[in-house]
């Protein structure tokens, strides 16, 4: 198990780097939506994009 881990070190750092940014901007637009602010960052009523 241990030879395992120390060939593909590198490999597993990555892999749980990707998976905890992938996490943070899930719990991210979890939040903002329920805020209930738009996902394009205009957020006001006056915007002229129509992201919601």
């Amino acid at each position: 198990m241990m030879r395992f881990i120390s060939e593909n070190l590198s490999t597993i750092i990555v892999g749980a780097v990707v998976l905890g940014l992938i996490g943070f901007a899930l719990v991210r637009t979890i939040r903002n939506y329920r805020k209930g602010t738009s996902p394009c960052g205009c957020g006001g009523d006056d915007c002229s994009k129509t992201c919601r």
